[in-house]
């Protein structure tokens, strides 16, 4: 009796095939984080800008710093007799064109300067 070779040609590219979709999936998901990293960024700077300008008194500042909102951002402006408290919150797509999404929040205080808003 003889015995029969198994032969594994072919293998190598099976396992090269699975390791090539693992590493795709895994840059989409690299590069969809970054995408709400980003958002989030955007949120702290709107944040902080309203903020600051709120407490100057600064009407046209405020309206500028709300230009940078994210898109479908939404704001919060409180404002009591010594701070100023601004909360920016957004949504991000965890994938671009995907229901899915993740709700972001920022929020920044600033104390009123002399001058300012009453």
């Amino acid at each position: 009796m003889k015995a029969t070779r198994r032969s594994d040609r072919g293998a190598v590219t099976a396992e090269a095939a699975f390791a090539s979709v693992g590493l795709v999936a895994l840059l989409a998901v690299l590069v969809s984080s970054i995408g709400v990293v980003l958002v989030q960024v955007q949120c702290v700077d709107a944040a902080g800008a309203i903020a600051r300008q709120a407490a100057r008194g600064d009407a046209t500042g405020v309206a500028e710093a709300e230009s940078h909102l994210p898109k479908g951002g939404h704001l919060v402006i409180r404002t009591t007799a010594t701070t100023v408290t601004v909360r920016v919150e957004a949504q991000a797509s965890v994938v671009p064109g995907s229901p899915v999404t993740i709700d972001l929040a920022a929020e920044s205080t600033a104390v009123l300067e002399p001058g300012g808003p009453s």
